[in-house]
């Protein structure tokens, strides 16, 4: 992957996880990855359509993985695809620092990915501490 490449999907992605919403700006010392929705072993390319810039919590859960079990339903659920699917139209951050899933799309993606993990809710309630100050 060329720096252009990882350059144009950071720029495009205006430093946030395009998962979670946690900006890069919060993380100076983790950059955030460059990582393929559809994984290479699935037959994902290097395309800039295939990659999005990644929390590395988000990534690190993500792994190769395209769906997982919704936990309102059970159903097996294809995640949310950041080229495909609007983020507004399967989520929304509570002022409590909880990401809501409110699709079937979103709540599989909020729970593998452990978007409202402790440590995660709290970085969030910090950051909108320090936004309000």
């Amino acid at each position: 992957m060329t720096d252009e490449t990882r350059s144009f999907v950071r720029e495009r992605a205006a430093d946030l996880c395009e998962y979670c919403k946690i900006h890069q700006r919060y993380y100076p010392d983790s950059t955030f990855h460059i990582e393929h929705i559809v994984a290479k072993q699935h037959d994902g390319s290097d395309s800039q359509d295939n990659l999005a810039l990644a929390y590395h919590f988000c990534n690190g859960k993500k792994g190769p993985n395209l769906s997982g079990m919704d936990p309102d339903t059970g159903e097996l659920t294809r995640w949310f695809h950041p080229r495909n699917d609007s983020w507004h139209e399967h989520f929304r951050l509570d002022t409590n620092g909880e990401v809501v899933g409110f699709t079937a799309i979103g709540r599989t993606t909020a729970s593998v990915l452990g978007m409202n993990s402790r440590i995660r809710v709290q970085i969030r309630r910090e950051i909108f501490r320090l936004q309000e100050g």
